[in-house]
């Protein structure tokens, strides 16, 4: 493979639909962030990713007063005119070359919840990833037991929430962690039909997103915390009459919801006092021995 060098860092942004059509991040006017290369694109062992960019956030904007690199990928590594889902990996593949840690997604939504209304913030408190995919990172059953509690990082959560508050319109709710809110995965791109939603709402479901799952596993896997801020862009058919105006939520929201992830990404630390990577764990060395009647180590 002939890669440009990936880029060392530990805190990573992963674009979604909440920022389409902004240029993103310069386009944001956050003060502090500069553009360091654009168009970057990488083979990984489950093909090759574009769209990649790295922007520098100043010291004089962080919380620890040190200038920091951002490895950010636009739309969750999906491509026009392709539909399969290799993307999750390849994205993943690179985030963990380049040594992330802390992983920020921004995205939108469906509400399940007749009480939670279109131009809503969501920062999910767990999930159900009812499509149980099989995308993986992990070399074998072997090596990690990565359990799934505290899938969303309660300290990333916490200043998406902080920053959202700051910025959010008076046309939306800020539901943060706390709150409890949970997402459901059905990967789109179609959307669900009536029966469907009333399933996921029986499930004690709130909001649909189509990327949030295999994201959130495939970052315990690596070993980096994450969690996503979604805004709610629709009622899911059959939950509650509506009028559908995605595309004018979208203008409305994209430049609050992307000035909300840089916000946040300038406050994290790499620390592990979250107590996310507690929850993966390297199993024991015999787990390893005698797979197929012979050591394998």
């Amino acid at each position: 493979m002939t890669n440009p060098p990936i880029p060392e860092t530990p805190f990573a942004l992963i674009s979604g639909s909440g920022s389409w059509g902004v240029d993103f991040p310069a386009g944001v006017g956050e003060p502090g962030i500069g553009v360091v290369e654009r168009g970057l694109a990488f083979d990984t062992p489950h093909g090759r990713i574009e769209n990649f960019s790295v922007f520098r956030v100043a010291g004089s904007e962080t919380v620890d007063g040190r200038e920091r690199l951002v490895l950010n990928v636009f739309a969750h590594g999906w491509r026009p005119g392709v539909l399969d889902h290799a993307s999750f990996q390849q994205v993943f593949w690179v985030l963990q070359q380049a040594g992330v840690k802390k992983i920020i997604a921004e995205s939108t939504c469906g509400s399940l919840n007749r009480a939670v209304r279109p131009r809503d913030l969501v920062i999910s408190a767990d999930i159900i990833d009812f499509t149980q995919t099989r995308l993986t990172l992990l070399p074998d059953r072997f090596t990690y037991l990565c359990t799934g509690a505290q899938m969303f990082c309660p300290a990333i959560g916490e200043e998406l929430e902080r920053a959202a508050l700051s910025v959010w319109p008076s046309s939306g709710r800020v539901y943060g962690r706390d709150d409890g809110l949970i997402m459901a995965i059905t990967i789109g791109p179609r959307f669900e039909t009536p029966a469907e939603a009333r399933w996921l709402q029986r499930s004690d479901c709130d909001i649909v997103g189509q990327s949030a799952g295999p994201e959130v596993f495939l970052a315990r896997e690596i070993g980096a915390c994450y969690a996503s801020s979604s805004y709610v862009v629709n009622w899911v058919d059959g939950i509650r009459e509506q009028t559908w105006d995605l595309d004018g939520i979208h203008e409305e929201l994209r430049l609050p919801a992307s000035r909300v992830v840089l916000r946040a990404i300038k406050r994290l630390t790499a620390d592990d006092a979250c107590g996310c990577m507690k929850y993966r764990k390297p199993r024991p060395r015999q787990y390893h021995e005698n797979v197929g009647g012979g050591k394998t180590r």
